[in-house]
């Protein structure tokens, strides 16, 4: 069994996720067993997988593995389940209801996002005012937790229930010099006829790893996602299985010469004082691996294994068949993707090319989409560039772009480059590490462009947008050459791992 460690899978997700999404599809292709491990309690979980395509055989989350709710299917949950006293007057609401004793209010019952009444949670409040209990109810129509809050309104103590009310899970807060809540004492009731105390999240994290490896058999392969969350969780597990660190990211940081540069502070300890607890690191890129080889000193083995596997099965759309002038951009919005000088760099476009359009699809912080916003505004392209926003399908916005446009200065493998190529859609992008050059082949799919030289990259996309012949050469080049990132030489090198 191979088991993806993360921390959560969340309605939007980052490329870690949509790495594993890929991951998952491919393995039920291949009718392989795997299960995407989330370590965060989330009671709209086996709601949000739906979104994905995910079933519940596919997943699995701690706390769900300790509740024994793995497989549970349950109900529909509304405000009448809760069998409020039949004095009290409950108000109106699309998002939630306050429930009230005459004047006082006892409570407020919020809605799950996304469905019609189901309840998510209620806050209910003391005399003065003060919210006292939050109880969250899973998406499967059950109380799946209570958390008792102090005068200050930080969390103190928490109770996880099964759906029978039973507890198995009791977390313990205390107050940090910020005055935020800080967990100090996990205790798991009468597991395997014995209570279990973990001082740490982290630690119940571990526990519960070895515990899944042990119920399937052991020898299992375990594979760090999200390292921050999960390398040290899978390093310190005890019982027989495989370990692998998956990269999803620069081995050096942002703003370092990323040939040169020092390692990753959280990557430092896995190959060097912990280097015998892995079996592998793996990258997307064999540039990445040969120059992490070099600066690690083959510590630990480094695999390669595409993280965008494509089925190749879109059909072949003509260029006269998309929309003139749409470029696409699929991605995070932030400064380490370089959208503002995007943003500038498509302006300069748009005056020589005027039906020329951009349409971002991604999402940032809320603080950067807003200068965004601005920074269109000011140029004044509101009409013809569109903050999308994120999306999980996109067959379609693919199917109608002429140009895929990346000037991002970093990445470990830009997932959706692959994904643009698979439909294609010919791609302009900076030369950064790691991933462009490995997928773009100059004047046959695509152009790489010397990273920051804006110039020259305006200079590509106006003469590429005022030659439909020589896109339409590009976007041939895409379709032939997408079998370099295709799901079958993905499974052979996944197979790699196996034989460990």
């Amino acid at each position: 069994m191979y088991f993806f460690v993360n921390q959560y899978l969340l309605s939007s997700n980052s490329s870690v996720e949509h790495a594993e999404l890929k991951r998952l599809a491919l393995f039920k292709k291949y009718n392989a067993p795997v299960k995407l491990v989330t370590r965060d309690f989330d009671p709209v979980i086996h709601k949000t997988i739906k979104k994905f395509n995910i079933d519940d055989a596919q997943l699995v989350n701690m706390y769900d593995f300790f509740a024994q709710t793995t497989a549970y299917q349950g109900k529909v949950f509304h405000i009448e389940d809760l069998n409020l006293p039949i004095a009290y007057q409950v108000g109106t609401g699309n998002n939630y209801r306050e429930v009230k004793d005459g004047d006082r209010l006892v409570c407020e019952v919020h809605f799950a996002a996304g469905t019609i009444g189901q309840v998510n949670h209620v806050d209910y409040f003391d005399i003065a005012g003060n919210m006292t209990l939050r109880q969250k109810y899973d998406i499967r129509g059950f109380k799946a937790v209570d958390e008792f809050f102090g005068e200050d309104g930080q969390m103190y103590y928490a109770r996880y229930y099964r759906p029978d009310q039973q507890v198995y899970l009791e977390r313990y807060f205390v107050k940090s010099v910020e005055n935020t809540p800080i967990n100090s004492l996990n205790v798991l009731r009468d597991y395997k006829g014995k209570d279990w105390f973990f001082d740490t999240l982290e630690d119940l994290f571990t526990f519960f790893l070895d515990e899944l490896n042990k119920e399937n058999g052991e020898n299992n392969i375990f594979i760090a996602d999200r390292p921050a969350v999960a390398i040290k969780p899978v390093q310190e597990m005890t019982t027989a299985a495989k370990k692998f660190l998956w990269l999803p990211m620069n081995q050096v940081n942002d703003g370092q010469d990323l040939l040169t540069g020092p390692l990753n502070s959280m990557l430092i300890g896995p190959v060097t004082t912990n280097a015998d607890k892995w079996d592998g690191i793996i990258v997307m890129t064999e540039k990445q691996a040969t120059i992490l080889r070099q600066q690690i000193n083959n510590t630990v083995p480094i695999y390669v294994i595409n993280g965008t596997p494509i089925s190749t099965e879109a059909q072949p759309i003509k260029m006269d068949q998309r929309t003139p002038g749409q470029l696409i951009y699929v991605g995070r919005l932030a400064e380490d993707k370089q959208t503002s000088q995007l943003i500038n760099i498509f302006a300069q476009v748009h005056q020589q090319v005027p039906e020329s359009k951009l349409t971002l699809y991604g999402y940032g912080t809320a603080q950067d989409v807003d200068n965004y916003k601005k920074q269109v505004e000011k140029l004044g392209l509101a009409d013809v560039i569109d903050f999308a926003g994120y999306q999980v399908q996109l067959a379609a916005a693919y199917d109608q772009a002429q140009l895929f446009v990346d000037t991002s200065r970093i990445d470990a493998q830009p997932l959706a480059m692959g994904e643009a190529l698979n439909h294609g859609v010919p791609v302009v992008s900076y030369d950064y590490l790691y991933g462009p050059a490995e997928m773009i082949i100059p004047g046959q799919n695509g152009e790489l462009v010397p990273l920051n030289d804006q110039s020259q990259f305006i200079q590509t996309v106006t003469r590429l947008l005022r030659n439909q012949n020589e896109l339409q050469h590009l976007s041939d080049g895409a379709y032939e050459h997408r079998n370099k990132l295709a799901a079958e030489k993905t499974w052979q090198q996944w197979q790699q791992l196996s034989s460990i």
